[in-house]
């Protein structure tokens, strides 16, 4: 874990291993992402031996000295996976569910198809921006720097698009998706915490916007120079 270190302005990092002094606290108790239990751990009067202290008050190393941002892919890619189960269980569901009023499963109705294809904009859409970034990523190791405001867009464009495909499972599915006998409903609490997983939605559009701010400061420098 990380904590700063008395007597200075520096966070230190430290191994700390169950035993006296640490307890958890089970504090999580969130509409959605039930299953991470991020509970509050409580350390009182905790000795951490020299041997397990990982980033000391003598360390000048940064705190993260490998280029991290990579590891933003998962974010999107967990509500990916998400929409692709909401997907699919809307779409067998409208396949199988005949309401006695009509005579065809309601897979044949306009409007039902409407949104089963407005789902599939949404999700290859989404599919294949991350795809393409992880590409990048893998395949241009020195360009990674460079790829900050593609990792951002990448959460934005897959979290928004999951939100929208869910919404529109449950309401092929209509009132029987509230039921918590059906997966659903912990499906719509589940993708709505991407909202609230780095970055946030307004950090990513700022930073697109200063690029491309910058990008074109830059190119009518170089403009007026060749004149």
């Amino acid at each position: 874990m990380t904590a700063g270190i008395a007597d200075s302005e520096k966070v230190g990092a430290f191994l700390v291993h169950s035993g006296p002094g640490v307890k958890v606290e089970e504090t999580w108790n969130t509409m959605g992402m039930r299953a991470t239990g991020s509970h509050d751990v409580i350390l009182d009067d905790v000795f951490v031996p020299d041997d397990e202290v990982i980033r000391g008050v003598d360390d000048e190393k940064p705190m993260n000295p490998v280029p991290t941002e990579g590891i933003l892919l998962h974010i999107p890619a967990c509500y990916m996976g998400i929409a692709y189960a909401a997907r699919h269980y809307a779409i067998d569901f409208a396949r199988h569910h005949q309401p006695n009023s009509l005579q065809v499963p309601i897979a044949e109705l306009p409007n039902i198809k409407r949104q089963i294809a407005e789902i599939e904009v949404d999700l290859i859409t989404a599919r294949s921006y991350l795809y393409q970034v992880a590409d990048r990523w893998d395949q241009a190791p020195e360009q990674r720097s460079l790829l900050k405001p593609e990792l951002g867009l990448a959460k934005y464009i897959v979290t928004n698009a999951a939100l929208r495909i869910v919404d529109r499972a449950m309401r092929i599915v209509g009132g029987l998706s509230l039921s918590r006998a059906l997966p659903l409903e912990r499906m719509y609490r589940d993708v709505r915490a991407g909202l609230h997983n780095p970055p946030m939605d307004d950090i990513v559009l700022m930073n697109l916007a200063d690029r491309a701010i910058r990008e074109s400061e830059e190119t009518r420098t170089s403009l007026g120079n060749q004149h």
